[in-house]
């Protein structure tokens, strides 16, 4: 609707600006003979409004007709022509309407009417080739954006659907190695599919319900306390509700496994998400070793902390361990 009424008023400016250009050329004409003579108010008028009309079509038409495989120069030959042959069929409506105005104005109105036509043709051009120009650099911007986009959105998957073939492995042998208690290899077998069910169905995501990945992560810690038993222990404390990335908590926690397991008898991660005028996620473990300078170093921390910041977040290192911040 906006659009609708901004081209009402540009069409009503450009009429308007049509018969005061015309009406100013009238006098000017007028006044270069020795004996002031006005060219018809009806001639001015007409004239000006016919060529203001087929300005406004003539930039439709251009607008709509660039980037439409059709050459920007033949697109300017056209508006010319469209421009000219408006004028020439306004210059017969006004002879055949009016013969005897032509012949006792003293050349008066012919002059104003070709003048005024070639006026109104540069005025066209200028403005048709500012069209195409405009459109042309905005079509280029939105495909440069576009195409940003795209790029952000490909590496975002590729790096949502990295699943660490370490963990598949340590998962498979420690199920071989629960073979002689069936059920703990069933609820070992069943965390590990719904992991990996989630990872292959929310990688297209933008966000999911943080209720969501706290479920997966705790199947993936739960895996991770049959295989280490009791030097792991965990706590989740979520006090919020709402919306983040898929993929953006258990990979730090697997990091912190992965990367402090062998050097403690006990490894204890407590993870905890509240609101403070945002979404605040902190994951801590009991070596708290983490500073700022290890980020870069591992696949876990660098990609994590790429997806947060894509996703508008902050990603901070904090009494060694990792706060995750989202504006509500």
């Amino acid at each position: 609707m906006k659009t609708k009424y901004a081209h009402i008023r540009i069409g009503t400016v450009i009429l308007a600006g049509s018969v005061m250009i015309s009406a100013l050329l009238g006098l000017i004409i007028g006044f270069t003979y020795d004996r002031f003579v006005w060219v018809s108010w009806a001639v001015v008028v007409l004239d000006a409004m016919c060529l203001g009309l087929a300005v406004i079509l003539s930039l439709y038409f251009t607008r709509y007709l660039v980037g439409r495989a059709i050459n920007n120069v033949l697109i300017l030959l056209l508006a010319f022509g469209f421009m000219l042959g408006t004028g020439i069929l306004t210059f017969l409506g006004f002879f055949i309407a009016s013969p005897t105005a032509f012949i006792y104005s003293g050349n008066r109105t012919i002059i104003f009417l070709l003048i005024n036509l070639l006026f109104f043709i540069a005025i066209n051009i200028i403005t048709s080739g500012f069209a195409i120009f405009q459109i042309t650099i905005l079509k280029k911007e939105k495909a440069l954006a576009d195409e940003k986009v795209l790029k952000t959105q490909m590496e975002l998957k590729l790096l949502t659907s990295k699943i660490n073939p370490h963990f598949l492995f340590n998962s498979l042998n420690l199920m071989v190695s629960l073979l002689k208690t069936p059920e703990k290899a069933e609820t070992a077998l069943i965390n590990l599919s719904e992991i990996l069910r989630y990872q292959l169905d929310f990688t297209d995501h933008q966000t999911i319900a943080i209720a969501t990945e706290l479920d997966v992560v705790e199947k993936y810690l739960a895996l991770q306390q049959m295989r280490f038993g009791d030097r792991i222990s965990y706590s989740i404390d979520c006090r919020t509700t709402g919306f983040i990335p898929p993929m953006i908590i258990q990979p730090l926690v697997e990091n912190s496994i992965k990367h402090n397991i062998d050097q403690t008898e006990h490894l204890a991660i407590d993870l905890t998400i509240e609101n403070e005028g945002g979404m605040i996620i902190r994951i801590i473990d009991s070596q708290g070793r983490l500073t700022a300078e290890m980020i870069g170093r591992g696949v876990g921390l660098t990609v994590t902390r790429k997806r947060v910041e894509y996703a508008g977040g902050t990603f901070l290192i904090k009494n060694g361990g990792i706060e995750i911040s989202f504006a509500s």
